[in-house]
């Protein structure tokens, strides 16, 4: 687990120590796309990272999961911003172009030209009325946000190299610009015109940020420095030293008090913006940090390397204590020459890795419990039985211990604890039932006891998937406790919705029209209906539908299903492998044969998939190369999990019908499934047990070789979609 190192505040000449912890909390990661930039929305719900394969991520902060996949990108977007309301979203890059997506549709609304080259910055202002790009053609220009289209406003053209990064103030009043030929420059937003400019770097400036206050402006460069600017007279106010290399990205924490900084000596770095004292220094990274962005909400900031396909999420809380830290100095960096470098040497795409969350304050209620508790009695009431190496640690504050039994003389009793690992903890149960854990990894639930012995189990899982267990036995001494079974855990399975799509007829000729979709589509619907328990009212059954309409019913379904219920998607019609590009798609009816614009890609369907909040979510493809939806094909448990554990986790899996090969129209595939449903007299059914079951017919009587896994990114966490009969 990556570090910053904190260092000791009596050693920088300090009062008092530096107890701040900033550590990994989390890592967001896609195959294929090498991270260049990373930002956070206006209000932090959502990270923009933009990658190596033209493409643009949206990222749910929250819950970690890609929101939105946005393509079509001929290069490399170098920056994404959102909009104030985070409806839309501006990128541009190697293109030249400026590119508005609508977010909320996963497509480009439309695209300006203006630069003759490559644009390295854009830059949105807080009303979402202005933008700003720069890049190689040395012009800086300004636009309005217009509905349908940018106006251009003004062509500035002061700087003589190539533009590398450009900002508004936080009133949109003012912008700052950076560029290789050193200068910083101030302009006037209202006017267009330039207030004041200063040889700021001896070197490329690479970064510049506004203070949250505006009242200071903070720039980098390649001559390892980072200056605090006074914005009104642009004289300087602190210089901050201590990088060993190129200093490539900077940004503010919203209170304005400290910036973060990265750049070529793989390090990130703290600053005091008072005292311009280093205050932390992370250890050394992978590679060059391209991008770094506070967090506008909570006390988080991300990272970005080059050549990576990571995002580290880093937690943050400075305060003062009582006790010296131990100080770790940074290893010695290589030095590294600007006078040798190019600029595609500093802009490239980045990585990162599975983090921990920090541990802050508990939830008010557990902090009353758990004082109660001291570390003694907090130690031997711990039950720390984790099953597998490394697994989580379960502490029990509440109740406690005495003489070796836990007494309790009311009919419910309050369970709290603490779970931890050095991966985080994803999930934690009591009696097989979700409890809540806040940020510090403190949990409590509400148990029925009945009279006499009670046995309480508790199971904490890992980020990684590493399980801890423990248990603890309870006398309950009140004689009116009569909890029975249906106290314990009860299965809430929710309800069961589905998609149901089936495509046999194409308006474009140079499609073949197909004979046995909706055949098969109409089965499974009748399958469903007759044997599990699927309500006619909670299918939706497309027969032919176009792409549209296919967006309109996954929207709907987002809309109404809960993280109790769960979804099964269906689909049978043609599909297609772009093996240039790398995309999947299947075919709507409205698709034409000559261009994609209404194919459904893959990407698409998998970020609906990661945004409806369902407990379990299955897809069933029956098409051509629908193999392409998993980004790893997973292999079947050694030894399947409890039906009710299964239950519990969250899962996103799929089963398909072939890799990327093609598969013929009439489908054994589906022959296969649907009696298997039918046979099943179970009174619970795993997908992953029926897919087993049929995966040896369908290899036997037909040339492909149908898959089943996980749909990577969306959520799943190791649980699985349980067919419950009638």
């Amino acid at each position: 687990m990556k570090k910053l190192v904190v260092i000791g505040a009596l050693q920088l000449g300090l009062f008092g120590w530096l107890t701040g912890q900033i550590n990994e909390k989390r890592n967001l990661s896609e195959s294929n796309h090498r991270i260049y930039h990373a930002a956070y929305s206006p209000d932090g719900s959502y990270i923009v990272t933009t990658g190596s394969d033209h493409n643009i991520l949206i990222w749910n902060t929250e819950s970690g999961i890609i929101h939105r996949t946005l393509v079509g990108l001929k290069k490399r977007p170098n920056q994404a911003v959102f909009s104030s309301d985070s409806r839309m979203l501006y990128s541009a890059g190697e293109d030249g172009l400026i590119t508005c997506w609508d977010a909320t549709l996963v497509q480009a609304v439309y695209a300006t030209s203006g630069h003759s080259g490559a644009i390295k910055s854009l830059a949105i202002n807080s009303s979402g009325t202005r933008l700003i790009s720069g890049g190689d053609d040395k012009i800086l220009r300004v636009w309005s946000v217009e509905e349908g289209s940018l106006g251009l406003l003004y062509e500035l053209k002061e700087h003589k190299k190539t533009i590398t990064t450009v900002y508004f103030s936080p009133d949109g009043r003012l912008a700052a610009s950076g560029s290789a030929d050193k200068t910083l420059i101030l302009w006037d937003m209202q006017t267009g015109t330039k207030i004041r400019q200063a040889a700021a770097h001896d070197g490329w400036i690479r970064c510049v940020r506004f203070s949250p206050d505006g009242k200071h402006l903070c720039s980098a460069g390649d001559d390892r420095l980072i200056r605090i600017w006074n914005t009104g007279d642009l004289t300087e106010a602190k210089v901050l030293e201590g990088h060993t290399g190129w200093v490539q990205t900077v940004s503010y924490l919203p209170s304005g008090k400290h910036v973060i900084s990265g750049g070529h000596d793989n390090t990130i770095r703290i600053w005091d913006t008072e005292s311009g004292v280093q205050e932390a220094i992370s250890e050394k990274l992978e590679h060059i940090v391209l991008s770094v962005d506070a967090s506008p909400s909570r006390n988080d900031f991300i990272s970005a390397c080059l050549l990576s396909e990571n995002l580290r999420i880093w937690g943050h809380n400075y305060s003062v204590g009582q006790e010296e830290l131990a100080v770790d100095e940074p290893a010695p960096d290589r030095e590294t020459s600007s006078e040798t470098s190019t600029e595609e040497e500093a802009v490239q795409e980045p990585l990162q890795e599975t983090l921990q969350e920090p541990l802050q304050e508990p939830v008010k209620e557990a902090v009353n419990e758990a004082d109660k508790v001291t570390d003694a009695t907090a130690a031997a009431a711990a039950a720390v039985a984790a099953t597998e190496t490394g697994g989580p640690h379960i502490t029990i504050f509440s109740p406690m211990e005495q003489d070796g039994i836990i007494s309790h003389d009311q009919s419910t009793v309050l369970i709290v604890g603490k779970a931890e690992s050095e991966d985080g903890i994803q999930t934690m149960l009591v009696n097989r039932q979700r409890a809540t854990l806040n940020d510090a990894g403190v949990f409590q639930a509400d148990i029925s006891l009945v009279t006499g012995e009670n046995r309480i189990e508790l199971v904490a899982v890992s980020n990684r998937g590493k399980m801890g267990r423990s248990e603890i036995v309870i006398l309950c001494t009140d004689k009116s406790a009569t909890a029975t079974v249906a106290d314990q855990p009860v299965e809430e399975t929710g309800t069961y919705y589905a998609l149901i799509i089936g495509i046999d007829e194409y308006n474009d000729e140079q499609i073949t029209d197909l004979d046995f979709p909706i055949h098969d589509a109409d089965s499974l619907y009748e399958t469903l209906v007759g044997n599990y328990t699927f309500r006619r009212e909670d299918i939706t059954f497309l027969k032919n539908p176009t792409r549209t309409e296919m967006i309109i019913a996954l929207d709907e379904l987002g809309q109404k299903i809960t993280e109790k219920d769960n979804l099964l998607i269906f689909y049978a019609g043609h599909g297609f492998w772009d093996e240039k590009s790398g995309i999947g798609y299947w075919l709507p009816s409205d698709a034409a044969r000559s261009n994609t614009a209404n194919w459904f890609r893959n990407s698409t369907l998998r970020d609906f998939i990661g945004s409806i909040r369902s407990r379990h979510t299955l897809l069933i493809a029956d098409a051509c190369f629908s193999g392409s939806i998993f980004k790893t094909r997973a292999g079947f448990a050694s030894e399947p999990q409890g039906i009710q554990k299964l239950h519990e986790l969250p899962s996103r899996k799929a089963m398909t019908s072939g890799t990327l090969k093609e598969v013929p129209d009439q489908s054994v595939f589906v022959k296969y499934l649907i009696r298997e449903l039918k046979q099943n007299q179970a009174r619970h059914l795993p997908s992953e047990v029926l897919f087993g079951n049929f995966k040896t017919a369908v290899l036997n009587n037909s040339p492909n070789v149908p898959q089943y896994g996980t749909i990577q990114n969306v959520g799943d966490e190791g649980g699985d979609f349980i067919f419950k009969r009638n």
